[in-house]
Order: C-alpha cells, then sequence, then structure tokens
C-alpha cells in the first residue's frame, strides 16, 4: 500500500494543543528542528531574529575543524538553513539583503577546510547568491555597486554568481569599465588577469553587448579559437541578434560532432528569427548529417513533405543499419519503427549488446516492443541475464533472475505456438545446466523457479 502523504490542511486541522505537544517533543530530540522552532518564536522580534541569524553566521565563521567529505552534506544542510531562515522570516529586504553577503563572505575559508567534492556545499551558497540577488530592489545603485566589490571574488575559488540581469545596466558598465582601465594600467606587468577578465565577460554578458564581450575576451589570447566563436555566437543570441550569430558562426572553418549540436542550435534559431525557411532546414539536414541524432532528424522531417520526405526517412533508416546494437534500436525506438527494430533484433539475435543498453532506456525499448513483438523483448531479456551471468559476479545474478521472470510472463501473456524461438523451460534448463558452478545464482534459480522446473 502507497504510503499516504500528509497535506497541509490536515496539519491545520490538528488541534493547536496537540500540535504544541508534538512540536515540543520533537524539538527536545532534534537539534536542528530546535533551533528552526526557536527561529519561529523570533519571527514576530525581527531584531532578535536578525541578531539569532547573525549569530549562527558568526559560527560558521569562527569554526576551523576540517569538513570531511561525509560531513558536508551535514555541513550544506546548515549553510542552506540559514538561507531558508533569511528567505522565509526576514521581513525586511534590505536587512535579509546584508545577511546574505555575510553568509556568503564564509564561503572562501569554508571551501579551504573541507572536502566539498560533492558539490553539496557550494551549492547552498549558490542559494544563499541567488538570495542576494533577489533583494537587489531594496538597495540603492551605490549599495549595490558596493556589495558586489565586496563579494565579487571568492578568494582562491575565482568569481562569485553575483551578476544576474536584476543587476542595473549602469553598474554593470561602471565594473567593466574600472576593469577594463586596471587591465589597460597593468596590462605590461605581470599579473594574473584571469579573474578580471571573467568579470568583463559577466558585465558584457548581461548588458547584453556582446562587442564588449568579444573586446574582453580578447585580452585573454590573442589569437582566438573556434571555440571563442562559438561563445560569440551564444552571447549574439543571449542579446537577440540574429545577424550577430550567423556571423560568428560563418567564422567557424569546422564542425566537428563535439561542436555540431551547439553550431546548429545557433544557427536554426538565427535564421527562424530572420525568417529564412529554407536555410532553417538546410540546416537541420546539415545537422542530422553531423549527428546522425533522431531527435534532429524528426525535426528535418517535419520540415520536409512527399517523395523528399520519403526518401530521406528511408535512406535515415537503412543507415542505422550500420550504428551500434544499442544506437540503432534507439533510432527505431525514436521514429516508432517496431517492425524494423524486431527485424534488426532478430537478425542480430546471436551477437546482441545489451550491455551498453542502460537503465531506464533498456526498459524503456523493452516495454515499446514487447506487445507487438514479445519474441524480440525475450531476446534482450535473456541477452541481459547472460551478460549478467558472464561476469561471475554475484552481485549481477539477482539482475538476471529478473529478467528470466519477465520473460516467461511476456511468454504466458502470448500464444507461443508460431514463435521461431526456443521456449523459456528448455531454455532455462539448459542456461542452468551452463552455469551450474555459480552456486549463489543455482540457489536464486530454485528460489525463484523451483514450481516450474
Amino acid at each position: 500500500m502507497a504510503k499516504k502523504e500528509l497535506t497541509l490542511e490536515e496539519i491545520r486541522n490538528i488541534s493547536q494543543d496537540d500540535l504544541s505537544v508534538l512540536v515540543y517533543g520533537q524539538a527536545e530530540i532534534d537539534q536542528d528542528f530546535y533551533k528552526k522552532v526557536e527561529k519561529l518564536i523570533l519571527k514576530g522580534d525581527q531584531q532578535a531574529l536578525v541578531k539569532s541569524i547573525q549569530k549562527d553566521i558568526a559560527s560558521i565563521r569562527r569554526r576551523r575543524k576540517f569538513i570531511s567529505y561525509y560531513e558536508a552534506f551535514d555541513f550544506a544542510q546548515k549553510v542552506g538553513g540559514i538561507v531558508d531562515d533569511i528567505e522565509l522570516m526576514v521581513e525586511d529586504k534590505k536587512e535579509a539583503a546584508g545577511l546574505f553577503k555575510a553568509l556568503i563572505l564564509t564561503d572562501s575559508k569554508v571551501y579551504q577546510r573541507s572536502d566539498d567534492s560533492a558539490g553539496a556545499i557550494q551549492t547552498s551558497y549558490a542559494r544563499a547568491e541567488e538570495g542576494w540577488a533577489g533583494c537587489l530592489e531594496s538597495l540603492s545603485d551605490d549599495e549595490v555597486y558596493a556589495d558586489i566589490m565586496e563579494m565579487l571574488v571568492c578568494e582562491g575559488f575565482g568569481v562569485r554568481s553575483v551578476f544576474s540581469e536584476k543587476v542595473p545596466t549602469g553598474i554593470l558598465q561602471k565594473i567593466y569599465d574600472e576593469f577594463y582601465g586596471k587591465y589597460e594600467a597593468k596590462k605590461h606587468e605581470t599579473y594574473d588577469s584571469f579573474d578580471d577578465i571573467n568579470v568583463m565577460q559577466l558585465c558584457a554578458h548581461y548588458l547584453k553587448n556582446p562587442e564588449l564581450y568579444i573586446k574582453a575576451r580578447k585580452l585573454l589570447r590573442e589569437e582566438l579559437h573556434e571555440s571563442d566563436l562559438l561563445d560569440f555566437a551564444k552571447e549574439y543570441r543571449y542579446a537577440e541578434d540574429a545577424n550577430g550569430v550567423l556571423d560568428s558562426l560563418g567564422q567557424i572553418k569546422t564542425v566537428d560532432e563535439y561542436k555540431a549540436e551547439t553550431f546548429y542550435e545557433l544557427q536554426v534559431w538565427a535564421y527562424e528569427r530572420l525568417g529564412r525557411k529554407m536555410d532553417v532546414t538546410l540546416a537541420y539536414k546539415n545537422w542530422y548529417a553531423a549527428t546522425r541524432s533522431p531527435s534532429v532528424l524528426k525535426a528535418y522531417l517535419s520540415r520536409l513533405e512527399g517523395v523528399m520526405k520519403k526518401r530521406v526517412r528511408e535512406e535515415a533508416l537503412n543507415d542505422a543499419q550500420s550504428l551500434s546494437f544499442g544506437s540503432a534500436l534507439y533510432f527505431f525506438r525514436d521514429l516508432d519503427e517496431r517492425a524494423l527494430a524486431a527485424a534488426y533484433i532478430k537478425e542480430h539475435q546471436d551477437a546482441l549488446e545489451t550491455e551498453y543498453m542502460y537503465g531506464n532506456e533498456f526498459k524503456k525499448t523493452i516495454g515499446w516492443l514487447k506487445e507487438e513483438y514479445p519474441q524480440e523483448a525475450i531476446l534482450l531479456y535473456r541477452d541481459s541475464c547472460e551478460k549478467a551471468l558472464k561476469s561471475a559476479q554475484s552481485k549481477y545474478y539477482p539482475s538476471a533472475i529478473r529478467a528470466l521472470k519477465a520473460c516467461i510472463k511476456i511468454e504466458n501473456e502470448n500464444d507461443t505456438s508460431s514463435w521461431y524461438i526456443e521456449e523459456n523451460m528448455p531454455y532455462m534448463k539448459k542456461l542452468l545446466a551452463k552455469h551450474e558452478r555459480k552456486r549463489k545464482f543455482v540457489e536464486l534459480f530454485f528460489k525463484a523457479f523451483d514450481n516450474i522446473i
């Protein structure tokens, strides 16, 4: 039976006395819950609430103990809890901005004394940065500028995420000009300009000014790479300048597999923006040729008609035969070609490669096939079972048993009189004989199938 989910309305219907007893009891045994209740009590006294949150932030700032990998998750929750307290309980947005800033400024020392390889702590601090950005309307331009300059760089970890579309354009331009001037003054000196150039690029991005972005990037390196041109095209798109996008893309000489998706996605956007329908179709054609992506093919086919559409589809399906086993099946599935997928499995039944079909994709393919082509679904399950046994690692044996159970279920749901594949019973007996030395598998097998073997 599925676990019932409580609703807010149901909780509101609990009597105040009963709820108070429950909260009090939980607060006695759960320190984090105790602190949440404490903050809720203080919510009516905003001055006391702010002081309490400041105390929590100070405790993070003062702490010196190293935070191990496993401790990092609990610490991230502590930082996230402070963010929640500020967002949900501090009513004065200007006060909230100051608290967010104070919390953000603790990050560098925390990163230096922690193993945050999972990124949990960083994610909580990112929420604090978003919280600060949400309070900008309560600050004057001078205050926003001062806050950004104070928080700009996380020592040892680069530029913080303090820029956004919410920052007034005058401030963005001011910071860009200041950092460009700083670079010009120091360009003949030996100094690490990477963060400064990054600041300029971020300002240019949110100003929606690709020319300033390009100007900053050229400070980083004199000879531009094709990856730079792709970045420039992205900036022109963000600025909604279709011609700028096409101009940048036109300077890229080779569109390899790694650039293709971004390149053609930008190109399609620009051509659509300019109403160049034939060029959109050609872009999809080239995109498909570069990636053999079924989703791109479908978009390309949607723009074709009649004989041309039929020919392109047939050629694509024929080409799919030369793809890797998993890719071919996914291709057929995306185009809803069950008959072709079934024929492909039948033709390759001695060389199936289900080990390269992962998790949900494998399940989706089976589910898509089994009603119309149950034999081919069984062949996939059998191969999956055999690959699990071939590894000779007992941890994979339960999945082999599950695959065999699925085969029996499919067989029981169908008329097998005209099937070309061997029935499950003789197949499973042969499988058991082949792997009789795998004691764990044999044990699991008889536990699952003792009543039918």
